[in-house]
């Protein structure tokens, strides 16, 4: 699979990424992000739910597509259905909205020379008002803000933040926090720091503490994420949308 990423568009407070992607015939992988996105694969909508693991793609033939990757939390205030209904699936937007609506999507990305404009435009929908917080509860659990001390920044009960979270994100937040980790840890891995680094610069607990989560999160331990020497096969590389 090959993906090419810009930053410009605006999704309610933060900016939305898009990404186009080439995807050969077989399977790939995409690794959970917090994040939801929007696709168009040249016939249809899909709304790429949260995900807790990694999320097996598999084209029958090569495959071109364009995505808007959504800021955390902001997708169930576009489409009015809770995050966490949508975690680890890929859903057709008409199984969300009216076949009316959705058709008429469609068929104006059919037509646009840049789908991604369109997408941006659905991305300005709002059927819900997400919480002012959202943003900013986002960044502290990103940075490593406890739980407890999150909710009490605003004003939550942990039981109340987490209910809000599992809404938007479609997930706890602690779930949220140990994704955004792995992926903090992912780009540290990938630039070739050193597995026993990165696990004490994001404060795993020791490297075996890390290798669960990756297992867990990405289907691999660490070291796969390595960048392969020359003449070494032992070593692979894999990276998510």
């Amino acid at each position: 699979m090959t993906v090419s990423t810009t930053s410009d568009r605006h999704a309610g407070q933060r900016a939305a990424t898009v990404w186009h992607a080439w995807h050969a015939a077989g399977e790939s992988t995409v690794l959970p992000d917090g994040c939801m996105d929007l696709i168009w694969t040249g016939r249809r909508v899909l709304v790429a739910g949260p995900d807790t693991g990694p999320y097996r793609y598999r084209a029958d033939s090569p495959q071109s597509m364009v995505g808007l990757r959504l800021p955390p939390g902001m997708a169930p205030a576009i489409l009015g259905h809770p995050a966490e209904r949508l975690r680890d699936q890929r859903v057709d937007l008409a199984d969300l909205w009216s076949g009316i609506v959705s058709d008429r999507w469609c068929s104006r990305l059919s037509e646009a020379d840049d789908p991604a404009t369109v997408l941006g435009e659905i991305a300005r929908t709002r059927t819900w008002d997400p919480p002012t917080w959202l943003a900013a509860a986002a960044d502290d659990l990103a940075a490593g803000v406890r739980v407890d001390e999150c909710a009490d920044r605003f004003g939550l009960t942990v039981r109340t933040f987490h209910r809000h979270s599992s809404r938007f994100f479609g997930y706890g937040p602690k779930t949220l926090q140990r994704i955004f980790r792995m992926r903090a840890a992912l780009g540290d891995l990938a630039a070739g720091r050193g597995v026993a680094a990165t696990a004490c610069r994001h404060r795993y607990a020791d490297q075996s503490h890390m290798h669960r989560e990756f297992v867990e999160l990405t289907g691999h331990g660490p070291s796969w994420y390595l960048p392969a020497r020359p003449g070494d096969s032992s070593v692979n590389q894999a990276s998510g949308q």
